[in-house]
């Protein structure tokens, strides 16, 4: 077993998270990452080397959350180096997520954009406009990194993916300004945009797989399995941080959007949950078994085959690895009382060094 991470097969003390998540989530086996308490260690370093954290109850937090064990779940295979890089690009979505989720009061929507788009600039220019701070800075050394390992192609995938996240942490701001509950027919892919979830599945291709041609990439089959797993993975999300975010008044999560659709209790609701969860995760499994004739009607050569079994692979171990560190991480408690451990990371407008409109 990881050093450091509960038993994944073991009942957690609260047994109904786990009961609420599908049972066959927990049948997918997958290997874990023999690099956890080394990748737990440099993303704690590297945050602090870039001042996403700075404080001591910042990095204490980040620390107990233990995104090693994460990355090293989800990317199994992947080359020490590699996982490095997974495990930082999953830290530094995990801080901008805290930024728009955790604060006390909702980010105003336009000032967000206008942060945002600053910090977009790193994956044109490689730069970053005044006022994006060490988000921006983080993420130039992400993209840098990356550009060494993924080739042309998948960084401007990677790229589009990562515009997509942004885009829908402004309507998760914008939602939460108003105090809105999404749509049900809506909630799926403003989910998947704003999960980052797109963003991580690129990664796959770095840290476990390899580059997959577009014909592979952008086919019914994988897209399926792509979309299956991003679905299963959001939504388990959902479910181990319910009570955390019912506590704190948020309603961007799938129980809360489906108890709004179809009233009656949040144990129906949570019902209704695992019910979609199993869904998609038979469909993952379907066209998991077409994935044969996609290589035939390819035409595929025996390591463009081994380069998608290998994707398809860690996508499962994304299925099973997220929900077993899900357990066991601090990450999904309830917020602590004293919000001192979340960094002022996004400035306000008037701090951004722009020039206020007319």
């Amino acid at each position: 077993m990881q050093q450091g991470l509960a038993d994944p097969d073991r009942t957690h003390a609260d047994g109904r998270a786990r009961d609420a998540l599908p049972e066959g989530v927990w049948a997918l086996r997958t290997p874990v990452s023999p690099f956890a308490d080394q990748a737990n260690e440099h993303v704690v370093a590297w945050a602090r080397g870039l001042g996403l954290v700075s404080s001591e109850a910042a990095e204490h937090r980040l620390a107990s959350v233990r995104l090693g064990d994460f990355a090293a779940h989800v990317y199994p295979t992947a080359a020490l180096e590699d996982l490095l890089l997974a495990a930082d690009w999953i830290a530094w979505l995990d801080v901008l997520d805290d930024q728009n989720d955790d604060r006390r009061t909702a980010l105003d929507p336009q000032g967000f954009e206008d942060f945002l788009a600053r910090v977009a600039e790193v994956t044109s220019t490689g730069s970053y406009g005044t006022g994006a701070g060490p988000i921006g800075e983080a993420l130039r050394d992400l993209w840098t990194r990356t550009r060494t390992r993924g080739g042309a192609r998948l960084c401007r995938r990677l790229r589009l993916h990562l515009l997509d996240y942004l885009a829908g942490n402004l309507r998760q701001a914008a939602y939460r300004a108003l105090g809105d509950v999404c749509d049900l027919a809506e909630y799926g892919a403003l989910r998947r945009a704003a999960g980052g979830i797109l963003v991580t599945f690129d990664l796959v291709e770095i840290a476990g797989g390899a580059e997959l041609l577009p014909p592979v990439y952008y086919s019914r089959t994988y897209q399926r399995l792509l979309t299956a797993a991003g679905d299963v993975v959001c939504w388990t999300n959902d479910v181990l941080t319910l009570e955390k975010e019912t506590a704190t008044g948020d309603l961007l999560n799938l129980v809360t959007v489906l108890r709004a659709a179809h009233g009656g209790r949040r144990s129906d609701a949570l019902a209704r949950a695992q019910a979609l969860m199993e869904g998609r995760l038979d469909d993952f499994l379907r066209a998991e078994r077409d994935v044969p004739n996609l290589c035939t009607a390819l035409a595929l050569d025996p390591a463009q085959r081994q380069s998608l079994t290998a994707c398809v692979d860690v996508l499962r171990a994304w299925m099973r690895g997220h929900a077993a560190w899900g357990l066991a991480t601090s990450r999904y408690g309830r917020l602590p009382a004293d919000p001192g451990y979340l960094e002022e990371l996004i400035p306000e407008p008037a701090d951004a060094g722009r020039t206020p409109d007319p």
